[in-house]
């Protein structure tokens, strides 16, 4: 009895809990990343996090799999991977071989789901249809340029900048013609446009540490152009979001900013390096990451709100009622 229950419970926690929580689970481990002071915090919710969705995929496969029929789900999906291509370096420290395991099984997991999109989104491309969650699928792989050199792959790092780049300046012009000109994206889904922050800076990143020892000036001024002119962009755009009810898309609002702000901070390391001390590019760097830190912290409380607070007050509600009921 006590394992068929216990069955119930997982079965209970699988059914409610939504893809999107893998968005959280990547801004909570970047973030311990970006504010290493503050590791264990953050990493104990990613890893959290990461318990529950392993109980989701064991426990509710069928759902998922009609889920990912859904191009725009499974975009969302592949923050899975990435989050799991991070938490490989938190384990790098303490079991270097078992770290590398789990970077290589989540860079399989990634490339599967990319075939897979590129199956059922790329083949059959609809403007009308794609979402801004299309660069996480191939730009966000590169997030593995600036993790391959953690587990000593440099030259592969670098080929996945340029896979980075290369997807990004592809996805570009049409995504933002989806936006800014198609429009009717669903309000369930406009969290999501604020992914358009994170693509430049994942690329600008990724060749920051992939490049580490003589990257191009211009290259790097260029990226940062970019990156600032979208990072403002979805700032003018998280007001709206707030004003909406909550949606587990509101994930959206954790990596995008949490990679700019690590962006940012590894720019202005890059310049200082060599000779270039601006210090409004210090103080912008520290404003992003202050703010990412906000956000990641405002979803993970929104998050627990709706799914652990909410539905005990709602049984304790439904418990007082009964028992009020029975009194008479």
């Amino acid at each position: 009895m006590s394992a068929s229950l216990n069955g119930g419970t997982l079965r209970s926690i699988a059914n409610k809990t939504p893809i999107p929580l893998s968005g959280l689970m990547l801004g909570l481990s970047s973030t311990g990343n970006m504010i290493p002071e503050y590791r264990w915090f953050f990493g104990f919710f990613a890893l959290s996090i990461l318990v529950v969705l392993i109980v989701k995929i064991v426990f509710d496969w069928d759902p998922i799999k009609n889920d990912l029929k859904n191009p725009a789900v499974t975009g969302i999906a592949c923050t899975f991977p990435m989050a799991l291509s991070v938490l490989s370096t938190y384990f790098k420290p303490y079991a270097p071989g078992a770290a590398f395991g789990i970077w290589v099984v989540a860079m399989l997991i990634h490339i599967g789901l990319m075939v897979y999109f590129t199956g059922i989104a790329i083949l059959k491309f609809d403007v009308k249809k794609c979402m801004p969650s299309y660069f996480i699928v191939f730009v966000g792989f590169s997030v593995n340029a600036f993790i391959a050199p953690v587990h000593g792959q440099v030259l592969f790092g670098q080929m996945l900048f340029w896979f980075g780049l290369a997807s990004f300046l592809a996805l570009f012009p049409p995504l933002l013609y989806r936006v800014l000109v198609v429009k009717g994206i669903p309000e369930p889904l406009i969290p999501t446009v604020i992914i358009f922050a994170s693509p430049a800076c994942v690329v600008l990143y990724a060749y920051l540490r992939a490049y580490s020892a003589s990257p191009e000036q211009w290259m790097v001024w260029l990226l940062f152009a970019f990156s600032v002119v979208f990072w403002i962009g979805s700032l003018m755009l998280i007001p709206r979001v707030m004003r909406m009810k909550f949606y587990p898309s509101y994930s959206s609002l954790t990596f995008p900013l949490v990679i700019t702000g690590i962006a940012f901070d590894a720019t202005y390391l890059y310049l200082k390096g060599i000779g270039n001390d601006m210090a409004w590019m210090q103080y912008l760097a520290l404003a992003a990451v202050a703010l990412a830190a906000i956000f990641v912290l405002y979803v993970l409380i929104r998050y627990i709100h709706n799914y652990i607070f909410k539905p005990i007050m709602a049984s304790r509600a439904e418990e007082a009622v009964v028992d009020a009921s029975n009194a008479r």
